[in-house]
């Protein structure tokens, strides 16, 4: 499935220069992504911190991750009433502000139910923010390289702290002194960027010159790609879960086993980079098929618990895949996404597949073994593919009706 270069005109005008596809506003909105990704990138060490400091169990963890999630995804879904109609600054200004108030309230050392609250609070807070850079990174007119961009940078500031935080902080600043660089870290990125975001969105006035028609044609091509994100992260976090105990099964030490996925982390993050330098360059389909077989072998060789080298070529793999695929399923939904509100369910889909993946992995480990999750993840990303390749196939339609339509047209003027 080879895609037509003039299809990048559909959805968005390129007649003139887009506000949003400046370097500056890419930095700033990526770094306030990040600020919506940053609690779940930093939750292994978060909930470790608050399993040691309150004494809680892996069941009472799991509620304050559900409860996290729960707020993330409300929060993704709600934002279809206020994104296009809130000042972009404000949305971002108050979710952060949310988010930092509640870290800092752990601080009081709370009860258990005071915490779940907090956790779906905090959660709604970044849901809010990731929301809001879908949106913004979805008025690009190159969605795919700029959500490659953004997924790439969103992940910088989540493993900046995963390796400070267990270093150099905790160990001398201890359980307040994490909470205390959580909440700097949410300033420095949720806040300080926002002079360079812009304000409002000048999609608005395009998406409204829309026909009916033309936004009906378009929605089958959203919501394929919505599916296949949802679809993709629900196996990805099927298998990142539990990526620790899979290391242990190679017969890896907890410090060995850190490292590797710090470093994978940062490849994660080198996914979405390399998806934004190769935009359109080789089509829409390719690209992706090829990153889901080199996800696909990775899966096999994290199956063998054979050694070392086994567990690491395969977690990068792995890892790599992530923002790679996410730029290209994010970027055909904000290209077809006429009125330009449905690209922010992508928070939606991280939320559901961090619910749902990692429970349904877990009950096939318990049933059939480590072999069921990664048979589970692999058929998810295989999934994903053929729902991206019929949105795929269905956009290469639309344009070539449309081409037709208009030359039509123009024979008869």
């Amino acid at each position: 499935m080879n895609h037509d270069k003039n299809n990048k005109g559909l959805g968005m005008s390129s007649s003139k220069a887009n506000p949003i596809d400046k370097v500056s506003v890419y930095v700033a909105a990526g770094l306030v992504s990040g600020a919506g990704a940053l609690l779940l990138n930093v939750l292994p060490l978060l909930f470790g911190a608050l399993a040691e400091k309150f004494g809680l169990g892996e069941n009472q963890l799991g509620n304050l991750a559900l409860a996290m999630n729960l707020g993330f995804g409300l929060l993704g879904l709600a934002s279809l009433l206020w994104v296009r109609r809130v000042s972009w600054r404000l949305i971002a200004a108050l979710s952060s502000l949310l988010v930092i108030a509640m870290v800092l309230y752990v601080v009081s050392e709370p009860t258990f139910e005071s915490l779940f609250v907090i956790m779906a609070l905090a959660g709604a807070g970044t849901g809010a923010l990731y929301a809001l850079a879908m949106t913004i990174f979805g008025d690009s007119a190159q969605p795919e390289r700029a959500f490659g961009f953004k997924l790439g940078l969103e992940t910088v500031p989540g493993a900046t702290l995963l390796v400070l935080l267990p270093v150099a902080v905790m160990p001398v600043w201890g359980f307040h002194g994490m909470l205390l660089t959580i909440a700097l870290a949410m300033l420095l990125t949720g806040i300080a960027p926002l002079l360079w975001v812009p304000a409002r969105s000048a999609r608005v006035v395009e998406a409204s010159r829309a026909s009916g028609q033309a936004s009906a044609a378009r929605r089958p091509i959203v919501w394929l790609s919505l599916v296949a994100s949802l679809v993709f992260l629900t196996g990805i976090m099927a298998v990142w879960a539990f990526l620790e105990l899979i290391g242990k099964k190679t017969g890896l030490s907890g410090d060995t086993i850190g490292a590797v996925l710090a470093v994978g982390f940062i490849i994660n993050a080198g996914g979405g980079f390399m998806a934004s330098s190769i935009g359109l360059k080789a089509g829409r389909f390719v690209p992706l098929a090829v990153i889901i077989l080199a996800q696909l072998a990775g899966l096999v060789l994290l199956a063998q618990f054979g050694s070392f080298a086994t567990y690491v070529i395969g977690a990068v793999l792995f890892l790599f895949s992530i923002n790679f695929v996410l730029a290209y399923t994010f970027g055909i939904m904000a290209e077809f996404d006429v009125s330009g509100k449905l690209v922010a369910l992508g928070a939606l889909c991280l939320s559901a597949g961090a619910a749902f993946g990692p429970a349904i992995s877990g009950l096939l480990i318990e049933q059939f073994g480590y072999t069921a999750a990664f048979i589970f993840s692999g058929a998810c990303s295989v999934l994903a593919l053929i729902a991206y390749g019929a949105a795929v196939l269905r956009s290469q339609q639309l344009l070539r009706r449309e081409q037709d339509a208009g030359g039509l047209v123009l024979s008869r003027l």
